[in-house]
Order: C-alpha cells, then sequence, then structure tokens
C-alpha cells in the first residue's frame, strides 16, 4: 500500500506542471492587458455630464454613484468578454487590439494599415450587432430606466 501514495505523487507533480504550461484563457488575457477600470470610469464621467444637464440639481458626484450602482463594472466586464472573444478574434488579431490600446503610437500607425482598417471594422461591426441585440437592448433599457427614475427622485429631493 505505501507504493500508491509513491505513484501518485509523481502523477500529481507532472498535472500541475501541465495546469502551469497552460495559456491564459481569453478572460484572464482581457483582464491581464486591457485597462477595464480605466475605461469603465472613463464610460461613467461621460454619462454623469450627460445626464448632469438633464438634471441639473443632482450633483455630478451623486449622477456618478447612481450609474455606478445600475450599470456595475462586472457587467462591462462581462460584455468585453464576449465582443473580444475568440470566436471573434483570433490571438493575434487580441495581440494587436492589446498593443494598440497600450500605445496611442500603434494604435494610430495601426489604423492607417489595411490590417488596422479591417480590425476596426470588424470590432465596429461586432459592437453594432451587440447593440442591436433586443436582449441587450432591453436590459440596457430597464438599467437606464432605474437610473432615470433614481435621478428624478434625487431631483424631486434637492432644495
Amino acid at each position: 500500500m505505501p507504493r500508491l501514495p509513491n505513484l501518485l505523487l509523481p502523477f500529481l507533480l507532472l498535472a500541475a506542471l501541465a495546469a502551469c504550461d497552460q495559456k491564459p484563457s481569453r478572460e484572464e488575457q482581457i483582464l491581464a492587458n486591457l485597462p477595464l477600470q480605466e475605461a469603465y470610469e472613463h464610460n461613467i464621467g461621460r454619462m454623469a455630464q450627460l445626464l448632469a444637464m438633464t438634471h441639473p440639481q443632482v450633483p455630478e458626484e451623486q449622477i456618478k454613484t447612481v450609474l455606478r450602482k445600475h450599470l456595475t463594472v462586472e457587467d462591462q466586464r462581462q460584455d468585453l468578454f464576449k465582443l473580444y472573444s475568440e470566436q471573434h478574434f483570433s490571438d493575434a488579431e487580441f495581440d494587436t487590439i492589446v498593443a494598440a490600446t497600450r500605445d496611442p503610437a500603434k494604435a494610430k500607425a495601426l489604423g492607417e494599415t489595411e490590417e488596422g482598417k479591417r480590425l476596426s471594422e470588424k470590432l465596429t461591426g461586432f459592437m453594432r450587432e451587440s447593440a442591436r441585440d433586443p436582449q441587450v437592448q432591453a436590459v440596457a433599457e430597464e438599467r437606464m430606466q432605474q437610473v432615470e427614475k433614481e435621478l428624478r427622485g434625487l431631483q424631486q429631493a434637492a432644495p
């Protein structure tokens, strides 16, 4: 019986080494290589600016808080997982997108190439396709209705 643990240990070590050799999933690559939090904060800021025009009695920081409550970073993360999935982009295409995201000079140079134009059109196409999806539209509409309802309440409560 003591022989079984001696045989099992090398197998477990090989399995652990094999697991270490696997490349990261696309989701892990997205989390590691794309500035998700910065993009989320940028989007919240832009939306808050727009909503501040229609809700002038509500401070912009309070609008941001309401937006973060109804439009979470996790929602955006899931959207990006779908958008940049392996079904949509090859590893080479994704690597090109990451490089362009990290370096504005590379992004500009890429935009002037046929590959860059094709990649941009492909990305834009997937974004439009997602935006036309009835389920995506319904969820977005519901969330924005919640935001508007809460902001109207805050505006009415303002002195």
